[in-house]
């Protein structure tokens, strides 16, 4: 499902470097809620990018290969456009895509499972998604889990893969846990190892269970950036660990992550039957017209009966999608506004701005996609 919201006009922003200048360009959403674009049929989950061309482009697993999908009408509709990879040995998932501007090059970053090992790969086309060719291994194999990759570019033009990594977790002496690792190159080619491996985020409370995942990283100003992800509980509320929402930012490009303004994005109520609370999972965030970082995610708060185990598949979990910016300041959140309540079973929520100000949502509901806009 896509769906499509126009933000409030931001005022430009210039070498934003603190708190307080940074209140100064957040505005809310304006009243009015999403509409329907796309109500069904085939599409890219989460993921998209434009092309050079202008037409947006993303990508889906169906479990042993990866469609690529492509829209001229601004994600109204979605046409097939040939495959990233097919291999029958070969479970893939997590497909995203990345654009250089000013070229005809675009990345798409996967996880593989084979052979009882985990890898994050990465393909390359140079003639904007018509073919494409592997281009790297960023980590694996490994029997620890690695993937849900996110691809970003630095403002100095350095390519960056944030990722979840049971691996990483497990090297710094929490097996068990999983931490959002990053990988960068120097520009946007050569190995992945201008950064060193970074931990981008992690719960280091004593005693807390810190399992994060399926980053997405917006650019503040300069080299100040954020990274949202999806956590659980670090310390069990009614017995059970929910989903929550985390972000943390870094000052310096993602070489290093400042603790202090590690936040929750959002946590959902609790459910006063059972005491537990309910989840919030898969964010997506992106910057929208140069001023506040909007986050769409799953819900299951507005449910009957109690949360949904953290733990649950997807296909069995019930879930809204819901959708929260930052309001005075980027560690500031508002509270959840809705973006799509007609089904219960969604999943991998995405974001796009087309247009200043012109957002879509897309919407995997486990069978079709689905994409709104406001």
């Amino acid at each position: 499902m896509l769906l499509t919201a126009s933000l409030g006009a931001c005022a430009p922003e210039e070498a934003v470097e603190d708190s307080l200048s940074v209140a100064r360009v957040e505005a809310e959403l304006p009243a009015g809620g999403w509409r329907v674009l796309m109500p069904g049929g085939g599409g890219p989950i989460r993921g998209i990018t434009r092309r050079a061309d202008g037409v947006l482009i993303g990508g889906a697993s169906w479990g042993h290969g990866i469609d690529v999908w492509t829209s001229t009408n601004g994600g109204a509709s979605w046409a097939l456009h040939g495959s990233v990879a097919n291999n029958p040995n070969v479970e893939f998932g997590d497909v995203t895509m990345r654009a250089i501007p000013g070229t005809h090059t675009l990345f798409c970053a996967f996880r593989e499972y084979a052979g009882g090992q985990w890898r994050v790969t990465i393909t390359r086309s140079d003639n904007d998604g018509d073919s494409w060719v592997y281009d790297s291994t960023v980590v694996g194999p490994t029997t620890r889990f690695v993937g849900a990759p996110f691809l970003f570019q630095r403002g100095n033009g350095d390519l960056q893969v944030y990722y979840d990594s049971e691996l990483l977790a497990a090297q710094g002496g929490f097996p068990g846990h999983q931490w959002i690792a990053m990988q960068g190159r120097r520009g946007t080619t050569g190995a992945w190892n201008a950064y060193g491996t970074v931990t981008v985020s992690r719960d280091k409370r004593a005693g807390a269970l810190s399992r994060e995942g399926m980053p997405t990283v917006v650019q503040l100003s300069g080299d100040r950036i954020m990274a949202v992800v999806e956590g659980v509980e670090a310390f069990p509320t009614g017995g059970a660990r929910a989903n929550v929402i985390n972000a943390v930012q870094s000052w310096d490009g993602g070489r290093t992550w400042d603790d202090s303004l590690r936040r929750t994005v959002y946590a959902s109520r609790i459910d006063p039957a059972s005491g537990r609370r309910y989840n919030a999972y898969v964010p997506y965030a992106i910057r929208v017209g140069n001023g506040p970082v909007g986050v769409a995610f799953c819900t299951d708060e507005d449910k009957a009966g109690p949360p949904d185990l953290s733990s649950a598949p997807v296909e069995q979990r019930s879930c809204h999608v819901g959708f929260v910016l930052t309001t005075t300041n980027f560690e500031t959140w508002s509270a959840p506004s809705p973006i799509w309540t007609g089904t219960s079973r969604n999943y991998t929520p995405g974001l796009f701005e087309r247009a200043p100000n012109d957002v879509i949502a897309l919407i995997d509901g486990l069978g079709t996609q689905r994409v709104l806009v406001r």
